[in-house]
């Protein structure tokens, strides 16, 4: 008896220690476009990357998947789910969209395929064979389930809550039932999704306002035919019922499941889709669908507020609503308030930041100037006026959000993509007067992409993308914008999108359909 109970102790021994190695190797896991709903791209905390690590920083692995580019689209950038307990184990998994209707999950451990699974097109409508404008395929990036609350300075430990498991018409062949026939009509729009056979009911209960309750582990994603389909990150196989949230090829971006809604915006009027921002309501039976058209104003981005505020971009235009940022409810998208200026081309997609107990917007205009907008009245009394303006000069902003973070000494600081830099600003409100003024600019780059902060360390990628350069990532001083570590020709092409990391790893994806891991070796 005395051998069983001390092999039994020796179990669970390694139990414990299996499961306390995987909780200390966890950071916030990165979600969504931007890393939260907020779009800050700050990992509040890390427990291997710092500036004092920084020697240890070094390229750890690369994947190239068997995606096909379409246009200038090919990968999106990876979301991160730090600890899943599978059948192989405890795994620490991204998740990387193709063009060409595919999903993957990468053991960011090892650097090797965890799964594949391509999403059979589905929609009566022919799927398009891709133009610049237009180029078809799944443009938006994944996303899985986020807080509508930021990140506080703690990583979230403890074990992801696996979905029921479901088979249906997604995956390779032999995985899931047959797919939709592509030649039937589609279903009728936003009425009610008709579970497929052998596929689990959807998730109800998800973390609607931020606040306590389970939500799903799914990994959603929105490929050519509109379809949304909610994956299992277990195997690739559906775990719910498709449901149409989007027209057929259209052109969308930014794609987020947050506070129980998934959203999304439509560009160039492709596949019949208006710039648009849609809101599918994930929860309820029937997943209705809202929409908010900008009237032709092209849409530069979106980002969430703690309350599950919509607040839009736009750029250009004889809409009312170009040269705006709009404020929307969360659920029906009704318009709640606005800023407009004339001649402000908002490309990019606004950050959303708190800074005692008030609520702010920052968002670049093309033309150089950048924008501080208070959260709960963007512009005003008279919806013209912006809490401050840091004005144009001799730097043109790439369309590409700005990142924010605050740092040790309880400062706010928001790092921009111009032409060739990444410049930084400092957050002030002295005597009730919030203002920005600019702190750095750093080294030379092109074509770059949203920074990135992880653990008080800015990254920065040369995306190369314009030039015919290959990408270069770099890692910079945060307080002066100074190069302290850089990729060097290890890459070997251009980026097709942003940055994004997971535990002492971030992650660059390559128009080669290559994804690529830099950061820390992690012992074992």
């Amino acid at each position: 008896m005395s051998i069983r109970r001390a092999g039994l102790a020796a179990a669970m021994a390694v139990a414990v220690a299996v499961g306390l190695h995987s909780q200390a190797r966890s950071a916030p896991d990165w979600t969504t476009q931007g890393a939260d709903a907020q779009r800050s791209s700050w990992v509040v905390a890390d427990p291997f990357i710092s500036i004092d690590s920084l020697s240890k920083f070094q390229f750890l692995w690369k994947l190239k998947v068997d995606n096909d580019s379409r246009q200038s689209n090919a990968l999106t950038a990876p979301v991160a789910l730090g600890n899943l307990m599978t059948f192989r184990g405890f795994k620490s998994l991204v998740f990387v969209g193709g063009s060409a209707n595919n999903v993957y999950a990468i053991d960011y451990d090892f650097g090797t395929l965890f799964w594949k699974t391509h999403i059979n097109y589905a929609a009566g409508a022919p799927e398009f064979a891709g133009s610049p404008r237009c180029p078809g395929g799944m443009t938006a990036g994944l996303t899985r389930a986020t807080n509508l609350m930021p990140a506080t300075g703690l990583a979230f430990f403890g074990f992801a809550r696996p979905p029921r498991p479901a088979r249906g018409e997604v995956g390779e062949p032999g995985r899931g039932s047959p797919r939709m026939n592509p030649a039937a009509p589609p279903p009728p729009a936003r009425g009610p999704a008709t579970p497929a056979r052998g596929v689990a009911p959807a998730a109800r209960g998800g973390d609607r306002q931020g606040g306590p309750g389970p939500a799903p582990n799914f990994v959603f994603a929105i490929p050519a035919d509109g379809i949304v389909r909610a994956l299992n990150p277990h195997t690739g196989d559906a775990a719910a019922a498709p449901a149409i949230f989007l027209p057929p090829n259209a052109t969308s971006t930014d794609a987020m499941w947050a506070g129980g809604v998934l959203y999304a915006a439509t560009a160039n009027d492709c596949g019949s889709a208006p710039e648009a921002i849609w809101a599918m309501d994930w929860e309820a039976d029937a997943k209705p669908v809202a929409m908010w058209k900008s009237n032709g104003a092209p849409i530069g981005g979106f980002a969430l507020g703690t309350d599950g505020t919509v607040y839009v971009s736009t750029g250009s235009g004889s809409s009312p609503y170009a040269n705006s940022i709009v404020s929307l409810d969360s659920k029906t998208l009704a318009v709640k308030n606005w800023f407009s200026q004339a001649g402000a081309v908002f490309e990019a997609s606004p950050v959303v930041f708190t800074e005692g107990g008030r609520t702010y917007l920052t968002v670049p205009a093309q033309d150089g100037r950048l924008y501080l907008l208070d959260a709960a009245a963007p512009g005003g009394v008279d919806h013209r006026t912006a809490l401050s303006v840091v004005p144009a000069s001799d730097r043109r902003f790439m369309p590409e959000a700005p990142a924010t973070w605050r740092d040790q000494q309880g400062v706010r600081w928001i790092l921009a993509a111009t032409t060739n830099t990444v410049s930084a600003f400092k957050f002030s409100d002295i005597n009730n007067a919030p203002a920005l003024t600019q702190a750095w600019v750093s080294r030379n780059l092109v074509s770059p992409r949203t920074p990135i902060i992880v653990n008080g360390v800015a990254f920065a990628l040369s995306g190369g993308q314009h030039s015919g350069a290959n990408a270069v990532l770099y890692a910079l001083d945060p307080a002066s914008g100074k190069d302290l570590w850089n990729s060097g020709n290890t890459i070997t092409s251009f980026a097709t999108s942003g940055l994004s990391a997971g535990t002492a790893q971030v992650y660059v994806v390559t128009f080669d359909n290559t994804v690529w891991s830099f950061g820390i070796p992690i012992p074992y």
